[in-house]
């Protein structure tokens, strides 16, 4: 037992020693995260260099979330005829993509001593030129079936269903709703199983599922984390026989990171991930070491997927990416 006296000598000892340890470690933790955006800051200031062919560069985080570049007085007329606007959404695209750390951005700002530009992030990634870009492999015997699972929203489902009926042709049929099953929560998580998922649209769909020719994609809002991996989250699970797929984009919305709600890039992104299972389920197309192909193997969050296209052969963007 402790005398009343030693006793609060004990307590303030203890606490000075956490404190210290504390304060030490969250010193130790912000000097690895500046030296770590400084680092990203110089990759950053290497590719606009090189798109505005200029070392007059400075680049910078604001608030940790603007990312904003400034370069000297750009002649544009020694810059193959592009136009001022044209030249800084070039620098602007070849910066958000050299940004490793980019899925916290939510703008990049361009400007010199004349102008200012601000673009959104999904001006940046967002394809164009889709009827002359796509590279279709031949129709196969397949038949593509979207469906919603659990908490989803529908009409971002039918935007999806629609997309690829105009882009790649194909004849993609919307099944009605897969209900949340209970079963496929896992209270100690707060997230749904992958693989239960999967089960749950077989249950619905038992004919479907079993059929040689049928590919299944689901889609859903719920946060989801695959059973077979060690990871905290996923954003797509196929089945062994590759005749199913779930897409779930809880954690591809810009407000799940922190940042303001934005429905183009979350469509965006959900796209590529729902393109991917479509170039390896119905093309039969192998996954590419290409990381702006959508069949991109290696996705590891959204810094992945915003630098990935839709498409399974794309063109670079910008001289710097080549």
């Amino acid at each position: 037992m402790i005398a009343p006296g030693k006793r609060p000598i004990v307590q303030t000892r203890y606490g000075l020693a956490v404190t210290v340890a504390a304060t030490l470690l969250f010193a130790s933790c912000r000097n690895v995260a500046q030296f770590l955006t400084l680092s990203e800051l110089r990759v950053v200031r290497q590719q606009v260099s090189a798109v505005a062919g200029t070392t007059d560069v400075s680049v910078n985080l604001g608030n940790g979330h603007i990312l904003t570049i400034t370069v000297g007085n750009v002649d544009v007329r020694a810059n193959s005829g592009a136009q001022r606007p044209e030249l800084f959404l070039r620098i602007a695209t070849a910066a958000y993509l050299a940004f490793p750390s980019r899925s916290q951005v939510e703008a990049v700002i361009v400007k010199d001593v004349a102008e200012t530009y601000q673009f959104r992030p999904i001006q940046l990634i967002e394809p164009t030129g889709l009827a002359e870009r796509w590279v279709k492999p031949n129709h196969t015997s397949n038949q593509v079936y979207f469906v919603a699972v659990g908490n989803a929203r529908l009409d971002l489902v039918k935007q999806l269903a629609a997309h690829f009926r105009q882009t790649l042709d194909l004849a993609i049929e919307e099944l009605p709703a897969v209900p949340f099953d209970q079963a496929a929560l896992d209270n100690t998580r707060s997230q749904v199983v992958a693989e239960e998922l999967l089960a749950a649209i077989e249950r619905r769909y038992p004919e479907l599922a079993h059929d040689v020719h049928a590919r299944i994609i689901g889609v859903t809002g719920d946060d989801m984390y695959l059973r077979s991996a060690a990871w905290t989250f996923g954003f797509s699970l196929r089945s062994d026989d590759g005749h199913m797929a779930i897409v779930s984009y809880a954690r591809m919305d810009p407000a799940a990171l922190g940042l303001s709600s934005d429905p183009d890039m979350l469509r965006n992104r959900v796209t590529k991930m729902v393109a991917k299972n479509i170039g390896v389920m119905y093309y039969g197309l192998p996954l590419s070491n290409n990381p702006r192909s959508a069949l991109y193997g290696s996705i590891g969050g959204t810094d992945e997927l915003d630098v990935m296209t839709e498409y399974f052969e794309p063109q670079p963007t910008t001289k710097a990416l080549q």
